[in-house]
C-alpha cells in the first residue's frame, strides 16, 4: 500500500471517529407518532413510538430503577433524614440532591423537603421513592428546581404520599414552586407503587416542561389543577383518581403552536373537577384508554360565560382512535376550537350543552356514541359520519351543521364562543354509513347548508311542536343511498331534495300518532321494507330507501306488531303484521301525500324540491 494511500485512510478513520464522539440531536415531538434520538459515544437514547401511540416516550422514561440500583439511600426520621451515598445536602429539615445519580427515598419527613438542585445541562437525577411520606405547610414537599430530567419510579408495593398544606394559591399569587410535586426539568413518573397527593396551595403534579406518566397508581387532589405539564403530557398507562377544583389534566402552552398538547395512550382515568376535564392548549389526541370524567358539577350544572366547564377540550384539535370514555359535564362533553376526529371507542356523554362539538369538522368513522343528554348532540360546521352506532338525546337539534344559539353561549375559559369554521352558509352534513338515532326536542337533522346521505340508516323521533322539523336544511338534502325515518311534528316537516337519486316519501296524519307507535312500508309482494316505531308521538314521517323506487307500488300501515328484533325499534325486512292505512304508488322522487292518499303541496323551505309544510301543526292543502 503507497504512502499517500495510507495517509487517505487514516485521515478517514480520523474524521469518522470525530464524528462518533460528536452529540448529535435530532428531536420531534408533536404530539403525534414521534422519532427522537439523542446519540454520544458513550451512550444512545431513542424515542420511537408505534403508529398507534401519539405520546413521547424514552427508553430512559420506561426503566424503572429498584431500590438495588440506588447510589444513595435516604432514610427520612420525621423531622430530618439520614443519608447513606454522596450528592445530597440535609439543613433544617430539607434535603437537597446535588448531582445525578440514583436516590432511594423512604421513612416519613415532616414540615421538610427534597428538592433537587443538579446541573440542568447534564444531570439526570432518579428518585425511586420506596415507602416515602413528606408534607409541608410552608412550600412544595418536592421541588425539583434544576437538573437536565428527573425520573421518579414509585417502588412495587409501596404507598408514598406528598401533603401541601399551604393555604390556597390567590389568583394575584406568582409564589412558584405552586405544587405538591414541581419541576421546572422534564419530569417522568413511573413504577409499579401508588402515589398520593394532596395539594390544599394549588396543582398537585406539575413539571414547567414536559410531563410523562408512564406507569403507577396516582390518588391526587388539588385546589387546582390535577396534572399539568406547560409545555406537553404524555400518558402510556397506569390509573389515576383525580379531583380537582380546576381542570384534572391540563397541558398549558400557549406561546408556542408545537407545544401545549397532551396524549394518552392508555390508563385508566376517574376524573372529578370544578372546570374542564381534560384541556390541551393545542391538540389532544388519544390511542387508547379508560376515561371516565364529571366536570363542572355534571349534566344538571349550569354552564358558564365565564368559566369552561367542559369534559375534554382542546385549543386545536382531538383526535381518538379507540378507548371506553364516560363524560358527564355541565358544558360540551367533547369540544375542539379546530376538527374532532373519532376513529373508534365507546362513548357515553351526558352534557348541558353539546355532547361534540367541533368549530371544524366533525368526523365520526366507527364506533358507538351515545349521548344520553344535551343540548344539541352533534355540533360542526361539517360533520361527517362513515361507521358507527350513534345515539344521541336532545333538547334543541340532534345533528346540528352551523351553529345558531348555543346553550351555553360557550366557550369560556380562554378558548371563546364557539366560532364556526366555513362561514356564509357553507355548512354540510354527510352520512356514508353507520346507524344514527336521533331523538331531538328541536330539529333532528338540521344544517344550515347541505345534506349528503349515501348510505347508512338515519332514524329521527324528532320535536313534537310544530316550531322544528325531523328534518331542517337550507341547501339540499341529497340522498343516493341508504335509509332515511323521520318522524315528528307536522308543522315544519320537510323531505329529501327531488334532485335526489333515490326517492323519498313523506306522510302527513290526521292527527297525532302515539308513542311507539310502529310506522310500516311493504312492497307490492307483501315484503316488509321498513318498520319503525318511533319513542314520541308524531304527525309526519318522511321514508327513504333503496327499495322505495319511483314507479312502484307500496302499502303502507300504522299500529300492528312485530317480534323481529329491532335497534332503537328500527328493523328492516321484518314480520310485521298489521292493518293496511293505505297503498302508494311513487310517481316522483319526492312523493308527499295525507294518510287518505291525497297528494300534498307544501311550502318548500329548503332548496332543492324537498317539501316543508305550514304552521299550525296540520298538513298543508
Amino acid at each position: 500500500m503507497s504512502y499517500q494511500k495510507s495517509k487517505k485512510l487514516l485521515l478517514l478513520a480520523t474524521l469518522l471517529t470525530l464524528s462518533a464522539c460528536q452529540k448529535v440531536t435530532e428531536t420531534e415531538s408533536t404530539g403525534g407518532s414521534s422519532t427522537a434520538t439523542t446519540a454520544t459515544s458513550d451512550q444512545t437514547v431513542t424515542e420511537t413510538e408505534a403508529a398507534d401511540q401519539y405520546g413521547v416516550y424514552s427508553d430512559k422514561d420506561k426503566q424503572e430503577a429498584t431500590v438495588a440500583d440506588a447510589t444513595t439511600t435516604i432514610t427520612l426520621t420525621g423531622q430530618s433524614a439520614t443519608v447513606e451515598g454522596e450528592g445530597v445536602t440535609v439543613k433544617d429539615g430539607s434535603l437537597t440532591i446535588t448531582q445525578a445519580g440514583t436516590y432511594a427515598v423512604s421513612g416519613e419527613l415532616k414540615e421538610g423537603q427534597l428538592k433537587v438542585a443538579a446541573n440542568k445541562e447534564t444531570d439526570d437525577v432518579r428518585i425511586i421513592l420506596n415507602g416515602a411520606t413528606i408534607s409541608n405547610s410552608t412550600t412544595a414537599p418536592i421541588e425539583i428546581e434544576t437538573a437536565d430530567k428527573v425520573i421518579i419510579t414509585l417502588a412495587k408495593g409501596t404507598t408514598n404520599v406528598l401533603t401541601d398544606n399551604r393555604k390556597v394559591k390567590g389568583d394575584s399569587d406568582d409564589t412558584e414552586p405552586d405544587a405538591a410535586l414541581f419541576s421546572k426539568a422534564d419530569l417522568t413518573l413511573n413504577g409499579q407503587g401508588s402515589l398520593e397527593v394532596v395539594s390544599r396551595y394549588h396543582d398537585g403534579i406539575r413539571s414547567k416542561d414536559d410531563l410523562v406518566l408512564i406507569s403507577g397508581t396516582y390518588q391526587i387532589e388539588a385546589a387546582n389543577n390535577g396534572l399539568k405539564g406547560n409545555d406537553s403530557i404524555s400518558i402510556l398507562a397506569g390509573n389515576y383518581e383525580i379531583k380537582a377544583d380546576n381542570d384534572g389534566i391540563q397541558s398549558s402552552n400557549s406561546t408556542d403552536e408545537t407545544k401545549g398538547w397532551l396524549a394518552i395512550d392508555g390508563g385508566s382515568f376517574n376524573v372529578t373537577t370544578g372546570r374542564d376535564g381534560i384541556q390541551a392548549e393545542t391538540n389532544l389526541k388519544i390511542s387508547n384508554g379508560t376515561i371516565t370524567i364529571e366536570a363542572g358539577s355534571g349534566s344538571t350544572g349550569t354552564p358558564s360565560d365565564t368559566e369552561s366547564l367542559k369534559g375534554m377540550k382542546a385549543g386545536s384539535g382531538i383526535q381518538i382512535n379507540t378507548g371506553k370514555f364516560t363524560i358527564n359535564s355541565a358544558d360540551d362533553s367533547l369540544h375542539a376550537n379546530g376538527s374532532i376526529t373519532i376513529e373508534n371507542g365507546e362513548f357515553n356523554l351526558k352534557t348541558g350543552d353539546d355532547g361534540i362539538h367541533a368549530d371544524d369538522t366533525l368526523t365520526i368513522n366507527n364506533g358507538q356514541v351515545t349521548v344520553a343528554e344535551s343540548y344539541e348532540g352533534l355540533e360542526a360546521a361539517d360533520i361527517i359520519i362513515e361507521d358507527g352506532t350513534i345515539s344521541v338525546t336532545s333538547s334543541d337539534d340532534g345533528l346540528n351543521a352551523g351553529g345558531g344559539s348555543d346553550g351555553a353561549d360557550a366557550g369560556a375559559g380562554g378558548f371563546g364562543k364557539d366560532n364556526f369554521g366555513g362561514g356564509g352558509g357553507d355548512y354540510s352534513i354527510t352520512i356514508n354509513g353507520g346507524v344514527i338515532f336521533i331523538d331531538a326536542e328541536g330539529d333532528g337533522i338540521d344544517s344550515n347548508g347541505t345534506v349528503t346521505q349515501t348510505g347508512g340508516t338515519a332514524l329521527v323521533s324528532g320535536p313534537t311542536n310544530g316550531g322544528n322539523g325531523a328534518l331542517d336544511y337550507d341547501g339540499t338534502y341529497t340522498i343516493s343511498g341508504g335509509i332515511l325515518v323521520a318522524a315528528g311534528s307536522g308543522g315544519m316537516a320537510m323531505l329529501p331534495s327531488d334532485s335526489s337519486s333515490q326517492a323519498s316519501v313523506g306522510i302527513y296524519f290526521d292527527s297525532s300518532q302515539g308513542a311507539d307507535q310502529l310506522i310500516n312500508v311493504a312492497d307490492s309482494d307483501g315484503n316488509n321494507i321498513i318498520s319503525f316505531a318511533p319513542n314520541k308521538s308524531y304527525q309526519h314521517v318522511a321514508i327513504s330507501a333503496p327499495d322505495i323506487q319511483k314507479g312502484s307500488e307500496y302499502t303502507l300501515s300504522v299500529g300492528g306488531t312485530m317480534t323481529t328484533d329491532s335497534q332503537f325499534g328500527f328493523a328492516a325486512n321484518s314480520d310485521y303484521q298489521g292493518d293496511k292505512l293505505l297503498s302508494l304508488t311513487i310517481e316522483e322522487m319526492t312523493t308527499s301525500i295525507s294518510q287518505s292518499g291525497e297528494a300534498v303541496s307544501g311550502n318548500q323551505m329548503g332548496g332543492g324540491g324537498g317539501g316543508r309544510g305550514g304552521g299550525g301543526g296540520q298538513p298543508p292543502r
